[in-house]
């Protein structure tokens, strides 16, 4: 499998609905989401329009449009009935079986009124599934928004900390009970839905069965769990380079993208494997292209030079407590 030729971010999807508005017939009175991710793009075209918005299930039921208290345009409509022109939007279409799938809805539901169909993202070849499109976004493409349930995660290598779980904080980061009792007790972020390929992390092995337990415990499935083969947070911090040893893993694998917590070891990774690198801190994919202008980023950036410094100082002040 090749890279992701299209990852997408909140940022480019707010981006991408901005610049394209235009393209949104100017009769349009009602948005309509198709669930679950679909109900997020409308939702934000319906801000932006200043029109109502409400999701396929209670457009079908013909039930009343609620708007909290936003400032209403003159002509803001009440309920399904009194709209002339709805638009049916879902962020992105491949098979088209969604869309299809609220087609048939909306017709069994004896709904009248003028009907439009848009896709935010659309495929070449399913573009004609639309009646409007913003964007093509060819596959292989992921999402921001549902990408920790993406199928091709398979594909894919995954930090531990500040990924699955929160980062240990420096008082916990003690390699010591702390440490251990945050092993143990590590809150969850975002846990996959499906198999992750590689979770790659700076954990030390000794580690191995805290952490194999907390993945257990959390319903994380993955093929390969790699931590670093050190003693001591000493031994890693002396003798280890925790981007290089994450991105030599990474290059020798099949995987196509790494999921990473900090901005600066991402970039790092991308720059030893060669491959692409999604940094979770700042929500941006770094890859071979564009990998100048991120190390130009981290080089001018005065806090990443603090925050660095700040946390090898902390680092020796713990070893030697």
């Amino acid at each position: 499998m090749v890279g992701f030729t299209n990852f997408i971010t909140f940022e480019e999807l707010g981006e991408c609905i901005y610049t394209n508005i235009s393209k949104v017939p100017r009769n349009v009175d009602l948005i309509v989401g198709i669930p679950r991710s679909g109900t997020l793009a409308a939702n934000l075209l319906a801000l932006y329009l200043n029109l109502p918005f409400t999701d396929i299930d209670t457009l079908i039921r013909k039930g009343e449009l609620r708007s909290g208290s936003t400032r209403k345009c003159q002509n803001w409509i009440k309920s399904v009935a009194e709209a002339e022109h709805i638009l049916v939007v879902d962020d992105s279409i491949s098979s088209g079986k969604a869309m299809k799938e609220a087609r048939r809805k909306i017709k069994e539901a004896g709904i009248t009124n003028h009907v439009s169909f848009l896709a935010i993202y659309a495929l070449g070849v399913s573009r004609n599934l639309v009646d409007i499109y913003f964007k093509i976004c060819e596959q292989p493409r992921m999402f921001e928004w549902n990408y920790m349930h993406h199928w091709a995660l398979e594909y894919v290598c995954m930090d531990i900390d500040g990924v699955l779980c929160e980062d240990p904080s420096v008082y916990q980061n003690d390699d010591g009970k702390n440490y251990y009792d945050f092993l143990i007790n590590a809150i969850p972020k975002i846990i996959p839905t499906q198999k992750v390929g590689k979770l790659v992390s700076c954990r030390l092995e000794k580690y191995r069965k805290e952490t194999e337990e907390w993945l257990s415990h959390h319903n994380v499935i993955y093929d390969e769990l790699y931590l670093l083969p050190a003693n001591s947070a000493k031994e890693r911090r002396d003798n280890f380079e925790q981007a290089k040893f994450k991105a030599d893993i990474y290059k020798k694998s099949n995987c196509v993208l790494f999921i990473e917590s900090n901005y600066e070891q991402a970039v790092k990774i991308c720059e030893y494997s060669g491959k692409q690198v999604f940094s979770v801190s700042n929500k941006k994919l770094i890859n071979p292209d564009n990998l100048i202008d991120h190390i130009k980023i981290i080089h001018n950036d005065f806090r990443i030079t603090l925050k660095r410094t700040i946390k090898k100082i902390l680092g020796k002040i713990n070893y030697v407590k």
